[in-house]
């Protein structure tokens, strides 16, 4: 299997980033507790993380630029404009927390990218996930991440858990009533002990929220982990459409 680490660690650590910026810009909106500094540093930090790990798949990453050159019918170089966009903002929020209406434009922005992420990693050529479920995915993630590392309330973090752990229990027992390549992947991910650990840590967050009632840092790093283990087996256990053909190209 190829796990794409390079995009396991993007598309995660974006995904914290792109989680706590939503928590810090809700809370901004309400303005309570409004987030510090650190607070939007460490979302800047996590963001840019994942942008450096994302180098590391490309054949020629001083060329990275380039990447921007589809913007009219690449999904690719859309994220990475919407991506260079959520920093540029977040890098303003950092220096200026108090702006609530920068705190509101960064977190549309994450919007903003989760949604193109949706798309981009949701191509025709992999039945099982040419839908919304990639979509799904990245967005309870973010929200699972976000409000464990940057919530209070243990109400939203627990509503995030459930619907992460919700979608990917659901979503590989309906591959099952799909085309060959569907089923396949339903059972290579039923069949990966990546995909159960992950389960398993993300549901030990939630059985800790439950028992501590109230937000811990164990339960972002269990979140966390359980969140990369996860997707080593999207990006490592979801066949191509060609693997019914022998895999020619």
């Amino acid at each position: 299997m190829n796990y794409e680490f390079p995009l396991v660690f993007f598309t995660v650590l974006t995904q914290l980033g792109i989680g706590l910026t939503l928590v810090g810009a809700w809370k901004s909106r309400r303005g309570q507790n409004a987030p510090s500094r650190n607070y939007w540093l460490a979302a800047l930090a996590a963001t840019l993380a994942g942008l450096v790990a994302s180098l590391f798949h490309l054949g020629a990453p001083l060329r990275a630029v380039t990447a921007l050159a589809g913007l009219g019918h690449s999904w690719l170089s859309r994220e990475g404009l919407v991506l260079g966009l959520l920093i540029l903002l977040l890098a303003f929020v950092a220096l200026r927390p108090a702006q609530r209406a920068a705190a509101l434009a960064a977190g549309i922005a994450g919007l903003a990218v989760l949604v193109v992420q949706g798309f981009t990693y949701a191509p025709v050529s992999l039945p099982a996930v040419s839908n919304g479920f990639p979509l799904l995915l990245f967005a309870f993630t973010a929200l699972a991440l976000g409000t464990c590392f940057g919530a209070q309330a243990v109400g939203p973090q627990r509503l995030a858990l459930c619907l992460l752990l919700l979608i990917l229990l659901l979503v590989p027992c309906l591959w099952a009533s799909g085309g060959a390549v569907m089923q396949e992947t339903a059972t290579l991910w039923r069949q990966s002990p990546g995909f159960w650990i992950g389960l398993l840590l993300t549901a030990a967050a939630l059985v800790l929220s439950l028992a501590c009632r109230r937000v811990t840092r164990a339960q972002g790093i269990l979140v966390l982990c359980g969140a990369l283990l996860v997707r080593m087996t999207f990006f490592g256990a979801t066949l191509h459409s060609a693997a019914r053909l022998g895999m020619p190209y």
